[in-house]
């Protein structure tokens, strides 16, 4: 039997001391690899699978609908990062016309967890114009049917007439009745500007009470308001999407897409589409249009600063507000 000693004692605490560690170090590396293992198996099925393509089409869909002549840039190719806990995180650069050009003016963040309350969309739009959300006033009050107050803005006509020539800009207004689309365009094609928009009734006040809007001095006034742009088409796996042209040239087209896709997100669960997406009274506003048809009351459009100060000779026309404007180079419309 060996005697107990100090030096003995020392080498014991060593030893185990050493044991300890090793079993620690080894532990720690079995939990490294088993973690590797793990995100690497959800890195293949992830990229096999793509599940972020639904996701990254439905946040384009959300963002026309609900941003006048906001739209996300070409994201043929973008790819999401993949989180240990599920996360999908992507972004993408967002873009208005004004005049032929796009421009750049921020970028849209998408984080899309396993669950839906825990998911969200944020935009950074550093542009002061830009962050300013149009708004448009119903013509008459939904309610009673009785014609709403029109307000209009002349300061908005002195300055587009005072902007130099080859000067372009983006420019909403509300009009004094509804119109199906097709009229609208037809009733603007003489000023030779485009239509990148335009407010739809969805049966606000009727069907249900939008979430933010406002009562001042007769006219009411939407700010959640949807909207009819190009439009958006998907394959049924969500890795080819068609863009439509302007509006003026497929009305019918961008038309039909916009219910096909309220009619695909309708088979999401509603935490998806309200939750994350942010598309309030979906549903409502499907089954309001189906029954009504498409009601316009005001527009978004782009053009020569000139060209758009004529619009003032419009009848009916009101609530006009200035978007962002630009001074294009080798200037032609």
């Amino acid at each position: 039997m060996t005697e107990w000693s100090q030096e003995n004692e020392k080498k014991i605490l060593r030893k185990y001391r050493f044991t300890l560690t090793f079993r620690v170090l080894r532990v720690l590396l079995i939990c490294f690899f088993i973690y590797a293992l793990y995100i690497i198996g959800v890195s293949v099925v992830f990229d096999k699978a793509r599940p972020d393509l639904k996701h990254i089409y439905n946040s384009l869909i959300a963002l026309q609908w609900q941003h006048p002549n906001i739209t996300g840039r070409d994201t043929s190719g973008l790819s999401s990062e993949i989180t240990p806990f599920l996360t999908q995180k992507f972004s993408y650069p967002l873009e208005k016309q004004v005049g032929k050009e796009k421009v750049v003016v921020g970028e849209m963040h998408v984080e899309k967890s396993i669950l839906d309350s825990n998911s969200s969309l944020s935009m950074d739009l550093p542009s002061t114009n830009t962050s300013q959300q149009f708004n448009f006033n119903l013509p008459e009050d939904p309610v009673t049917g009785k014609a709403t107050a029109s307000h209009l803005n002349n300061n908005i006509w002195k300055t587009l007439e005072k902007l130099p020539e080859g000067t372009v800009a983006e420019m909403a207004f509300s009009i004094s009745t509804y119109k199906e689309p097709i009229e609208l365009v037809k009733m603007i094609a003489p000023y030779d500007v485009q239509i990148v928009w335009m407010p739809l009734y969805t049966g606000e006040f009727k069907s249900f009470e939008p979430a933010s809007s406002s009562y001042n001095s007769g006219s009411i006034t939407i700010y959640d308001s949807f909207g009819l742009s190009g439009g958006l088409k998907v394959s049924d796996d969500y890795s080819h999407i068609s863009q439509a042209q302007e509006i003026e040239y497929n009305v019918k087209d961008s038309q039909r897409w916009m219910l096909e896709n309220m009619e695909r997100l309708l088979t999401e669960k509603e935490s998806y589409y309200e939750g994350f997406l942010g598309l309030h009274h979906l549903q409502e506003r499907y089954d309001y249009i189906k029954k009504n048809g498409f009601q316009a009351y005001g527009a978004v459009v782009t053009g020569p600063a000139k060209r758009l100060w004529m619009l003032q000779d419009l009848e009916g026309i009101s609530n006009e507000m200035l978007g962002d404007v630009e001074l294009m180079n080798g200037y032609n419309w």
